[in-house]
């Protein structure tokens, strides 16, 4: 074997070997913490968290989610937890879940929410509404 040939075969194995210790070092670890419910009317699971990332699912209220822990982290960028609901991953504002049932208003009024006939794309505008709500107290006075 000429020199060339072994200093290409000694660099593509250890260009494997680099990549395969990267590779167990990012793997994710995940536990389910609690179950939870979304406590609102309709909401998004976000690919990332931020309420202006991309949405992955639109979800109901009363829709159980498995809050999860990824490396043993819980909470993520401003109060988003790390969640599953059905084979979708991804995260959700804390203050949009509720550790019990909550009342919502599609059972509450169910004939009333029936007449709305309320398509796809009105669930989803009406989840990215919430999503734009600013909660809290204001400091003027």
């Amino acid at each position: 074997m000429t020199m060339i040939k072994k200093i290409s075969l000694l660099f593509t194995i250890f260009t494997i070997c680099l990549f395969s210790v990267q590779a167990k070092k990012t793997k994710k670890t995940k536990k389910i913490r609690k179950v939870s419910f979304y406590s609102k009317i309709f909401g998004h699971i976000h690919k990332s968290p931020s309420k202006y990332s991309q949405s992955l699912s639109t979800i109901a209220c009363g829709h159980p989610v498995k809050v999860l822990s990824l490396n043993g982290r819980e909470e993520w960028g401003k109060g988003f937890y790390f969640v599953q609901a059905g084979p979708y991953e991804g995260y959700i504002h804390r203050e949009y879940l509720s550790d019990k049932g909550p009342e919502c208003v599609q059972d509450q009024y169910p004939r009333f929410f029936d007449k709305l006939n309320l398509s796809i794309s009105d669930m989803y505008y009406w989840g990215k509404l919430y999503d734009q709500y600013a909660r809290g107290r204001s400091k003027v006075r």
